[in-house]
């Protein structure tokens, strides 16, 4: 009994490879026997390149939904639309809080008023000054025509004494009249300046309610077009944004993305740096219609390395696959999807168990059977095995690392 359960368990392990085998990263041949624990040998098997990538579906073209910009910069969410609720063309989806906006407006209307009364009052008082400087003029005038009337008069008519009194009046009568005139003009400049101040005041005031009515409009956002809302990326929570959170101005908070055309954003980490290029054939599956298989092709590797999410310290690569054809009914932006990248094929590759191979030092080592260690060249990897390019020949017998 216990020679035979030993037997069973040899032939469980030896099955336990082989599907770990197929399920990796890059996939041999069905002829190629599998490595079970007791055969770390070299070998040579078909090898199929296979990548298997993670991802989420994402528009090609979307139409985003931003914060405003305000004076109070940062904005809260006070009410939104559900994430994929279907909205039509100037449907509101999204309100921030106006409560800061709101309770200014009032006392911008308020100092609005103050300013129009301030004009107004400043205008008549100025009426009333400008009225009793002309009447000043004319009162100056007529004395000065008086005065010209009786210096007219001949002096042989009169005494020399009344004569010279007569120009003498009249010459301080022209003075009195050039000075209340010089008096009205510069009342009258001033006047323009100070009007110009307290219509500057009402314009400032006014434009000041209307740039806060204005923000009141702008922190309702609608929708541009009909569509399916998805709401955007809270980085900060590394979450979707909700009611209540806090936004700065330029933020996508929502978008209407047009499903008729969609993209797969995989991310690549940064050990596998040059494994996967532009061009190679994809397999998407989405996990949530995991029997259906899209077909398409990578056509970006990003070419610096950033944050998966705002708080995380792991990098990766963005690797754009562009799909053959999307399926609208079906295909939602932030659908996590399944990319398997296939890459070149050779018939047969010169394989080493990854268990007989150290590689944290560069360049590799295979640990030998005999106790000894090797430096290896090496090709593509997979969950179990590595293609060998130097060092190693075929059928050569090795240990476990460890």
């Amino acid at each position: 009994m216990l020679g035979g359960y030993g037997v069973q368990h040899t032939k469980l392990l030896a099955g336990v490879a082989a599907g770990l085998l197929a399920l990796s990263g890059c996939t041999t041949g069905r002829a190629a026997r599998p490595l079970a624990e007791d055969e770390l040998v070299v070998r040579r098997a078909p090898l199929s390149e296979r990548f298997v990538l993670s991802g989420e579906l994402a528009a090609v073209q979307s139409d985003p939904l931003v914060a405003p910009r305000t004076p109070m910069w940062a904005v809260r969410i006070r009410w939104m639309e559900q994430d994929g609720a279907p909205v039509k063309a100037g449907q509101k989806v999204l309100e921030f809080d106006n409560a800061a906006f709101a309770g200014s407006l009032d006392q911008k209307r308020i100092a609005r008023s103050q300013a129009a009364n301030t004009l107004a009052e400043h205008a008549a008082a100025r009426e009333v000054q400008r009225a009793d400087k002309a009447y000043a003029v004319e009162e100056k005038r007529i004395a000065r025509e008086k005065a010209e009337t009786k210096a007219a008069i001949p002096e042989e008519l009169q005494t020399r004494r009344e004569w010279q009194e007569a120009q003498l009046a009249l010459e301080k009568a022209k003075a009195e009249e050039a000075k209340a005139t010089e008096d009205l003009s510069a009342f009258n400049t001033s006047s323009q300046a100070e009007e110009e101040v307290d219509r500057i005041a009402l314009a400032k005031a006014t434009r000041e309610i209307q740039e806060t009515e204005a923000a009141l409009e702008e922190l309702v956002l609608r929708a541009p077009r009909d569509g399916i809302l998805i709401l955007g990326d809270n980085r900060q929570e590394n979450r979707k944004f909700q009611v209540g959170d806090n936004t700065w101005p330029g933020n996508v908070v929502m978008e209407l993305p047009d499903l008729s055309q969609m993209r797969v954003d995989a991310r690549l980490w940064d050990v596998d740096d040059g494994r996967i290029k532009p061009g190679l054939l994809v397999r998407v599956t989405l996990d949530a219609f995991p029997e259906k298989v899209f077909t398409g092709k990578v056509e970006s590797v990003a070419a610096v390395a950033q944050e998966t999410s705002f708080r995380s310290m792991r990098r990766a690569f963005t690797v754009r696959v562009a799909l053959e054809r999307s399926d609208p009914e079906r295909m939602r932006p932030g659908m996590s999807a399944k990319v398997e990248v296939l890459g070149g094929t050779r018939p047969a590759a010169l394989l080493a168990p990854r268990a007989a191979l150290d590689l944290s030092v560069n360049p590799p080592v295979a640990l030998l059977a005999d106790g000894g260690t090797a430096k290896v060249g090496l090709g593509a990897c997979t969950n179990l095995a590595c293609e060998v390019t130097s060092g190693l020949r075929e059928g050569q017998a090795l240990r476990r690392r460890g």
